[in-house]
């Protein structure tokens, strides 16, 4: 059996994954402080007590991470940190892989998918926008362990926003559920539209658009077109069967989903125009999955 962890900001999930599947399942507050230990421990308790033994263990963290060494995982405040020495305390002769959580989430929607998919992107629509790529099954770090940060593609011509990355007219300025508000917000008086300018969120303005809003409509047209252009431009360098689209603000459903290939294939080059792009379908299970099979 393995084992497949995904970190988030408030809880860590664990999944105990057998032949494709997650057969047991548990979660863990989020400590900054004892985070690894309090999950290397809760394994182990829960293998003693059910009497199963585990091959490895994957981890899909939110942040930017290589081998068994944490370089930064600023929305839990976790930096410079080895976890094989804490892996060590508890599973001596156990691997221990890692990488990001889309690439996680990438590999899980795979593995999962019934059509036997080699190679496929994922793109997560959250608080931010990541993404992953998998080719022949198997995760892309790449040199810098930075493989498929599809969130700072520079995309947006028009604004310029400050990325939290440092940099500016990054594809989640617009694609991410901050983005979303922050166009809404800004071409608020430019449209007529019933959306709460004071409760707005990425679900009621996507909500909004499916009920023919002007603004509504604006800011999905908007945020599809830099998407569509961003997968057109990926596509090309990576040429991949399948792309996922997961994460919060694609809960949107069809509406986003076909106004994001309505755009790619006004963008995208005649030799990758039949690609598929897809919702993800495994939620929160996808992380767990893919991470219980890193290697």
């Amino acid at each position: 059996m393995r084992v497949g962890i995904d970190v988030g900001g408030t809880t860590v999930k664990i999944g105990f994954v057998d032949d494709y599947k997650i057969i047991y399942r548990l979660v863990v507050e989020t400590k900054k402080d004892t985070l690894f230990d309090d999950v290397f421990k809760a394994v182990k308790c829960f293998i003693e007590e059910k009497n199963i033994k585990i091959s490895e263990i994957g981890f899909g963290l939110p942040g930017h991470v290589s081998g068994t060494y944490i370089d930064k995982l600023p929305n839990i405040g976790i930096y410079d940190l080895d976890i094989k020495p804490i892996a060590n305390k508890y599973f001596p002769n156990i691997n221990i892989y890692t990488t990001n959580d889309a690439n996680a989430a990438a590999l899980g929607e795979l593995l999962n998918d019934k059509d036997n998919v080699k190679s496929a992107y994922m793109i997560t629509l959250g608080t931010g926008v990541g993404g992953g790529l998998v080719i022949d099954s198997k995760v892309v770090n790449g040199y810098h362990s930075n493989c498929g940060e599809i969130g700072h593609i520079y995309i947006d011509f028009n604004h310029n926003y400050q990325c939290t990355c440092g940099l500016k007219g990054c594809l989640e300025t617009v694609a991410s559920a901050t983005g979303i508000v922050r166009l809404a917000n800004d071409y608020y008086d430019q449209f007529k539209t019933s959306i709460d300018r004071n409760n707005m969120s990425a679900k009621t303005i996507l909500d909004a658009a499916k009920k023919n809003d002007e603004l509504g409509l604006f800011i999905l047209n908007y945020v599809s077109e830099s998407l569509g252009r961003a997968i057109a431009t990926i596509e090309l360098s990576v040429d991949v069967e399948r792309i996922y689209i997961g994460g919060g603000v694609s809960d949107a459903g069809d509406i986003l989903i076909n106004k994001i290939k309505e755009y790619y294939k006004n963008y995208s080059h005649y030799a990758i125009k039949d690609l598929e792009i897809t919702k993800a379908k495994l939620g929160n299970d996808a992380g767990m999955l893919g991470a219980a099979y890193l290697y």
